[in-house]
């Protein structure tokens, strides 16, 4: 039977209902108290301008790179996508969410330090409510580059994640920083697949499946993302 969530796999289309549901309830803004002393001190401010400029809904679609691997793992192991409950950490808005919904991962929720959405809970991944063993895949979008501590972020989403459970980490590699040092507002030197894996290595048991560095000068997009399988 066909239903209308699949067609938010199109990006105009997802698109509109995010800015319209954005637009609707933004007035709803809600914000995370206290927060680990690990959370950069320009983390929220940063995101927040996002909205602004319209970075804020799909940043160029760079989820892709791992919201891809994650569908295709799942189809070829005809594994049912329903069943598993998923959580996007750092999404901003809705837009993640519902993509990954148009898949079929229909449990998937976000986890953010704001929020004005009910789809997106509101809290510090350096330290969570959620008990252990809470999902079977988690993804961090884009947001390690903001904590200062990322091996306790690790260690907590190996908490609560189930063993066998997907876990999927995107950042921007910037190729200028061995020279140039780390810019504001990225608080840690995780530049790479290498670097993330080398982090993953030390925090938990896990086996790589897809890990891609990409640089293109020609539009400015220098993106790296892994997805492990956590043991």
């Amino acid at each position: 039977m066909f239903q209308f969530i699949t067609l938010l796999k199109f990006r105009p289309l997802r698109y509109l209902l995010i800015r319209f549901r954005y637009a609707l309830l933004k007035n709803r803004m809600r914000f995370h108290q206290g927060g680990s002393a690990s959370i950069g001190e320009q983390t929220i401010k940063y995101n927040l301008s996002a909205f602004h400029v319209g970075a804020g809904f799909g940043c160029g679609q760079r989820m892709g790179l791992l919201i891809y691997p994650l569908v295709a793992y799942n189809s070829f192991y005809k594994i049912d996508k329903g069943s598993k409950k998923v959580l996007m950490v750092g999404c901003r808005t809705e837009d993640d969410i519902y993509w990954m919904r148009a898949y079929g991962f229909s449990q998937t929720l976000g986890f953010d330090l704001f929020s004005y959405s009910d789809r997106v809970l509101v809290g510090d991944i350096h330290k969570t409510d959620f008990e252990d063993e809470s999902f079977d895949i988690l993804i961090l979008g884009w947001m390690i580059s903001y904590t200062k501590d990322p091996a306790q972020v690790f260690k907590e989403c190996r908490r609560i994640l189930k063993p066998g459970g997907l876990f999927g980490v995107g950042i921007e590699h910037n190729p200028a920083q061995d020279n140039n040092s780390i810019q504001a507002p990225r608080v840690n030197t995780l530049n790479s697949t290498k670097d993330l894996i080398g982090l993953m290595n030390d925090t938990m048991k896990h086996k790589v499946f897809f890990e891609y560095d990409h640089e293109n000068e020609n539009v400015g997009d220098f993106s790296t993302a892994v997805v492990t399988i956590v043991r």
